[in-house]
């Protein structure tokens, strides 16, 4: 049986221990960025449909990273308390690293900002869908540097449905059969893990755009918000069935046409080339959720380069989750091909690169999501090195939707002599862990200078 990667962990290894049985890794730092408050602003919970201030709202996940002069730009998804809900926003963290960048000052709430504010209302997500109507509309997007500017590009859109069939999980792009769409998802699905437990997302228009620039470490506004395109007021979920979409609010009820943007701001975004915080593995259409062993549920993403010039993508799979899967190719520019499962045990969003000297490293996480490790390999094939980073019980929270476990979706970057890795706690905070590269084990390899060790 072909093997892309093996994992040898510790002797110690023990998946029902807490820390998994693995040796704690000297010299990391953990900071806490984001400890939010209870928010009351839900409509269906007598609210008024308004965000308190930035640090209300319980839910906070897919945070990303971006390096622009002397600041590291932690930004994310924020809500009331779900995951997806009704009136998701952007909030960006902007730290200042210091002189020689081997530390960061965060600061407090005076650098916390709103990037993408609430398109609608602020409410409760529900498992069950009204019949008719689509009211769950959020923003979310990005934040990219462009030609040495800011921009956050973003669009609405929607989690509302459910299907049987991990084919349309995601954004389908189109109507589901009918036998395949399901207001509610089927009973005790986390239980039984069959019928209709997969959700389905929409594309709701309104994709838009702004400039953003630095204004004595703040994020400002440089610009108007932008729509390139209107948002949707109606939506054919399934084959002949067509559910309402509630109208969006300010800014984005008056945006202007991106046609009216400034030529430079329109030739940024329609031509130029971002810079990249986060690598993200290529397939080719219709190849992104395929397996070798048919479970097609790939879902989350990352990728190394091996010393020799090829490339790994590490992925978790919806179908048969524990451990990651794994796909290789030659090239950087090829596509790849359908995913074999590993050894490697884990779950959920992994995040992958490699050390200066060229040796490969993942950072995992387990099902419950409690714990953070870290793997190293020599060659990209055998990851026979492994530590713990953090045990974090956070666990079930505040009963928000889809929220629980500890240290998870990782992003990272390597600056300073640290490796610098994001991630949410228990999706309600936002964290960092650096890793100082001096504090892993030089190499082994004959030739290889290494890293020195402490």
């Amino acid at each position: 049986m072909k093997t892309i990667i093996h994992w040898q962990p510790p002797e110690t290894f023990n998946p029902q221990t807490p820390g998994l049985g693995l040796p704690p890794l000297d010299g990391v730092a953990h900071t806490l960025l984001y400890d939010p408050l209870p928010s009351r602003c839900n409509l269906d919970d007598g609210g008024d449909g308004r965000y308190e201030s930035l640090r209300h709202g319980t839910y906070s996940h897919h945070q990303q990273i971006v390096l622009f002069e002397d600041k590291f730009i932690v930004y994310w998804t924020q809500h009331s308390r779900d995951e997806n809900g009704p009136g998701q926003r952007l909030l960006a963290k902007v730290g200042t690293f210091n002189s020689d960048r081997t530390d960061i000052a965060w600061g407090g709430d005076e650098t916390l900002f709103e990037i993408a504010p609430a398109p609608v209302p602020v409410r409760r997500k529900h498992f069950e869908h009204d019949p008719n109507l689509i009211y769950e509309t959020y923003a979310h997007g990005s934040l990219k540097l462009i030609n040495g500017r800011l921009y956050v590009i973003g669009r609405l859109a929607a989690c509302h449905g459910w299907t049987d069939d991990i084919q349309y999980h995601g954004f389908p792009g189109k109507p589901l059969p009918p036998e395949r769409w399901f207001d509610a998802p089927a009973k005790d699905w986390w239980i039984h893990k069959k019928g209709a437990r997969f959700d389905i997302w929409w594309d709701l228009g309104c994709h838009f755009v702004q400039e953003w620039r630095l204004d004595a470490g703040a994020l400002v506004a440089a610009s108007p918000l932008y729509k390139r395109n209107e948002p949707a007021t109606r939506i054919e979920v399934a084959v002949g069935r067509f559910k309402d979409v509630v109208p969006v609010i300010e800014p984005y009820a008056s945006a202007m046409s991106f046609k009216q943007a400034p030529e430079q701001m329109r030739d940024d975004v329609l031509n130029g080339t971002p810079e990249k915080f986060e690598r993200m593995p290529k397939y080719a259409p219709g190849a992104w959720k395929l397996t070798d062993d048919g479970t097609n549920g790939l879902a989350h993403h990352t990728e190394f380069r091996r010393p020799d010039g090829s490339w790994v993508a590490i992925r978790d799979n919806l179908c048969n989750p524990g451990y990651y899967y794994a796909a290789e190719k030659a090239r950087h520019a090829d596509d790849y091909p359908p995913a074999l499962r590993t050894n490697l045990f884990g779950h959920a969003m992994p995040v992958a690169g490699e050390l200066p000297d060229g040796r490969p490293w993942i950072v995992c996480n387990n099902q419950s999501r409690f714990d953070m490790y870290l793997t190293l390999s020599e060659d990209g094939r055998t990851f026979d090195q492994t530590w713990l980073l953090l045990h974090n019980t956070r666990g079930n929270t505040d009963g928000g939707m889809h929220k629980g476990g500890g240290p998870q979706y990782f992003q990272a970057v390597t600056v300073g002599g640290n490796l610098w890795v994001v991630y949410s706690i228990g999706k309600e905070q936002v964290g960092v862990t650096r890793i100082p590269l001096a504090a892993l084990p030089e190499s082994r390899s004959a030739g290889n200078c290494g890293l020195r060790r402490h």
